[in-house]
């Protein structure tokens, strides 16, 4: 698999005012592009429907907000907190996450190509119906989330704790679970064929098939 990276500018136009920019962007019907954002909070705070281009944001905390119907492109996140906040019907291309915190965040119905999850928490996150392709996913807890009735492909899994998490109505096919943690996994039987597990996995989800797996 080959993921598109964030065609990103070295020199990026420093930030302070968030909020006036947002404002202005919204006036003017305009992107929000090539910023570098840097140490801002904002809580419940509504960024839907703007269009975010060839920037950066590190060390932000933007919690509780709403996202929905973002347009999202070429963008890092490092080391923020966008917990509880709301991305449904987003559209994200060439994004990067890395060492953030995602608990509990809303991706319902989004669109994500070409994005790396890295070394970050998305306990409880809800990717329900999404649109996920031309994905890496590293050094991430997943542990508790919901990924059902997602069209997956050309997902790459390494080191990724997926305990208890609902990949309900999913298909797997062509998924490799063989570096990640599957304990508990709710799945729906059809949507396995096809997944790659290791030995281990699979005695753990002949349960599913009402199998008792016996040492021999």
């Amino acid at each position: 698999m080959k993921r598109s990276k964030p065609n990103i500018l070295p020199d990026l136009d420093f930030t302070e005012d968030l909020p006036a920019l947002m404002a202005w962007a919204r006036e003017e019907e305009i992107d929000i592009e090539n910023k570098y954002l840097k140490d801002l909070t904002l809580n419940e705070f509504d960024f839907s429907h703007l269009s975010f281009r060839g920037s950066v944001f590190e060390n932000c905390e933007f919690t509780d907000c709403r996202f929905e119907k973002a347009d999202c492109r070429d963008l890092r996140f490092q080391s923020c907190n966008l917990s509880n906040s709301e991305f449904t019907d987003g559209y994200f291309n060439r994004c990067e996450f890395i060492s953030c915190k995602m608990v509990g965040v809303d991706f319902h119905q989004a669109q994500l190509e070409n994005i790396c999850f890295s070394d970050s928490n998305f306990q409880y996150a809800n990717f329900s119906k999404a649109k996920l392709k031309a994905l890496e996913i590293s050094q991430c807890d997943f542990s508790y989330s919901t990924v059902s009735e997602c069209k997956l492909a050309q997902i790459q899994l390494d080191d990724v704790n997926f305990e208890a998490a609902s990949f309900f109505k999913t298909p797997l096919k062509g998924l490799d679970f063989t570096s990640s943690q599957i304990d508990g996994l709710i799945v729906s039987i059809e949507a396995l064929n096809g997944a790659i597990v290791s030995t281990y996995q699979a005695a753990a989800l002949a349960k599913l098939l009402g199998l008792i797996v016996k040492n021999s």
